[in-house]
């Protein structure tokens, strides 16, 4: 019935790009419904196996469907025709049958679905919803019955239900139903409409044969040349550069790393188009700016590079201001001139480097350094990033041999309870002692990453917390210890069997052991992280988010984790008079309602203790309770604790 306006050639090919998808979506699928069975743990053997009937049904379905397109390849050909219409009909009571069964098992499961399960299945049919708009775009009627079938219904139960959360959660499902129904709807139109304007002008391809010269040539253009900004790419831009380097060896030529300041703001706020827009505007006016330079490109995401020849460092600076300039200047489509700016780092050659690679990651260090002072400005490479660069390269090489050195150890800090003062658990602290000085964590940790050292020594970290964690066994109750753990440990497949192992080799149970993430790790492969936090967390094992509120998507991390306990960052008890203060109580509320622990970091005065106290956070830390302590101190602190609480 869509396709009354096209002919059998046309059909024969919207049908094809509709099978072209079915694979992805089929695996998708499968895939999904193990997670929605078996994520979630139920005390209710009823409905477990309930949930094991509808994967069985689900799976036949999928290999339904799967066989179907085994078929479709094989019958179709290269030339061969095939029966659109048949084609069609099996693939549309194929999908529109498995929106229905996703439908039936949000409904099915609702009244027996924790609050974390009802968000989770109702952003899974959202995702679904989503991808159909262009996965089924060959298929108006398809296209249009998935998104409808798989979101309104349950939508609509969630609207009536009394508690508040599930109604918000109802509504914008509603609300994403009919923005997902008319972008399908506008998709599939749009699929139709190219279709047949192809097959239209399908005759017209034999005229191409005179025309492979300029088509290749465009193929070289496209493929040295960025598809969005039309810069030279990455490859391009390495290949025409070192050319230069080689050619001219005597030349004085300078290297800019752009970097965009506040683009990540517009992504997030305004959406990749708009995103995509700023880059295309920014490449337009690097381009008006840089006539008389030799080369630029995007090197990636919101970075450019630029090559240019230079009279002296007051010329170079002069050309980069004016390049930030221009970027920063006002945006007049979308208002966010505002956000967008940029930090360019500058490296010369020969007078820094003598190659590329080095003069490109010299640029990027100078930028990186003055984002760090002041964004929006330039720095050019100098003797004291060399020498940066050169301790770092030191600091990776010694922390490779700190463990066998002794050159580490923990401290601890105490962790109290707001109402008792008591202490419930330790923080533990690493520190490391190098030729006398102390190296600061915020510096050999981010070493530790990025040469591959992280993961023997967190491991490390881990057994001498547990050693602690030991002595605490006999207290009632004991005392947890808690330890950071970066998100490259979590990417290990082995790191939870390796942690489980230290426990029993120490006899600590995993209760006792709370192990710290930060939320960066959300910017990361969210799936892998996911799972190895659901199996630390089955192990026993308590989960922790350190430094709240200041990474990526708080609330979505916490409710797709079930976090155990979340810790405040300090930079909000600090300024509790201001607007720190309604994300504590807004932390305090939510944590009544998802039942986590809060901890309030960084409590330096009495004030902030009472405060907190009386605001609800149920556990404290920081300076004035104690300082990080060294582990020979640990058990005076808790004699003279005890004393005071008695």
């Amino acid at each position: 019935m869509q396709y009354k306006n096209l002919n059998n050639d046309e059909r024969r090919e919207a049908v094809k790009l509709l099978y072209s998808n079915a694979l992805s979506g089929i695996g998708v699928s499968a895939i999904v419904s193990f997670v929605l069975v078996f994520a979630f743990d139920l005390t209710d053997e009823k409905t477990n196996q309930e949930k094991i009937i509808w994967l069985f049904f689900m799976l036949i379905l999928l290999a339904g469907r799967l066989t179907d397109v085994i078929l479709f390849n094989y019958t179709k050909g290269d030339d061969q025709p095939f029966n659109a219409n048949s084609f069609l009909k099996r693939f549309s009571i194929g999908c529109i049958a498995t929106a229905v069964s996703w439908c039936c098992y949000a409904l099915w499961f609702h009244k027996s679905s924790s609050t974390v399960e009802i968000t989770t299945t109702i952003a899974i049919l959202s995702a679904f919803a989503g991808g159909s708009a262009n996965l089924l775009s060959g298929s108006r009627f398809t296209s249009v019955c998935y998104s409808f079938i798989l979101l309104t219904p349950y939508s609509l139960i969630l609207t009536l239900s009394d508690d508040n959360y599930n109604y918000v959660l109802g509504f914008l499902g509603l609300t994403f139903a009919a923005i997902m129904i008319a972008s399908s709807y506008k998709s599939a139109t749009f699929t139709q409409s190219a279709i047949k304007l192809r097959n239209q002008n399908r005759e017209l391809l034999n005229e191409m044969e005179s025309k492979v010269e300029a088509r290749t040539e465009e193929i070289y253009r496209l493929s040295n040349t960025d598809p969005l900004t039309s810069l030279l790419n990455r490859t391009a831009f390495l290949k025409v550069a070192n050319r230069q380097l080689a050619n001219h060896p005597n030349e004085k030529l300078a290297l800019l790393f752009v970097d965009l300041d506040g683009f990540k703001q517009i992504n997030d706020s305004m959406g990749h188009k708009v995103g995509d827009q700023v880059l295309k505007e920014i490449a337009e006016r690097l381009t008006k700016v840089c006539t008389r330079h030799l080369f630029k490109c995007r090197w990636g995401g919101d970075e450019f590079l630029i090559l240019t020849t230079y009279e002296d460092q007051q010329d170079l600076f002069s050309f980069a201001k004016k390049v930030i300039s221009n970027i920063s200047a006002e945006h007049e489509r979308y208002k966010y001139q505002s956000w967008v700016s940029a930090t360019i780092g500058i490296a010369l050659f020969p007078e820094h480097e003598i190659n590329l690679s080095s003069l490109i990651r010299s640029a990027d260090l100078a930028m990186y350094h003055q984002k760090r002072i002041a964004k929006g400005s330039v720095n050019i490479y100098n003797n004291e990033l060399k020498r940066q660069q050169e301790r770092e390269q030191l600091l990776s090489k010694r922390l490779a041999t700190a463990i066998k050195d002794n050159g580490l150890r923990l401290v601890f800090q105490p962790i109290v309870d707001s109402q008792t003062a008591k202490v419930t658990s330790f923080e533990s602290l690493l520190r490391w002692q190098l030729n006398g000085e102390s190296i600061f964590p915020d510096e050999f940790i981010a070493i530790a990453e990025q040469y591959n050292l992280i993961t023997e020594l967190g491991l490390w970290v881990i057994e001498q917390a547990c050693s602690q964690a030991s002595k605490f066994n006999n207290l009632q109750p004991a005392i947890a210890i808690s330890v950071n753990v970066s998100v490259i440990q979590l990417q290990d497949p082995d790191f939870v069997s390796k942690v489980v192992k230290i426990v029993n080799e120490y006899g600590v149970q995993p209760k006792n052991l709370h192990l710290e993430i930060t939320e960066s790790v959300f910017a990361e492969d969210k799936l892998t992280f996911l799972a190895a936090v659901k199996a630390l967390q089955k192990q026993g094992f308590c989960i922790s988010i350190d430094d709240f509120g200041t990474g990526y998507s708080s609330l979505s991390s916490m409710l797709d984790i079930g976090v155990d306990i979340v810790k405040i960052d300090k930079s909000f008890i600090q300024n509790m008079d201001k607007r720190g203060l309604s994300i504590i109580h807004a932390i305090v509320q939510m944590a009544s309602s998802l039942d986590f622990m809060v901890v309030a970091e960084g409590v330096e005065t009495l004030e902030q203790a009472n405060m907190l106290k009386e605001i609800g956070v149920s556990h404290l830390q920081g300076y004035y309770f104690s300082k990080p302590m060294e582990q020979t101190f640990i058990d005076s602190y808790l004699n003279e604790q005890n004393k005071l609480c008695s």
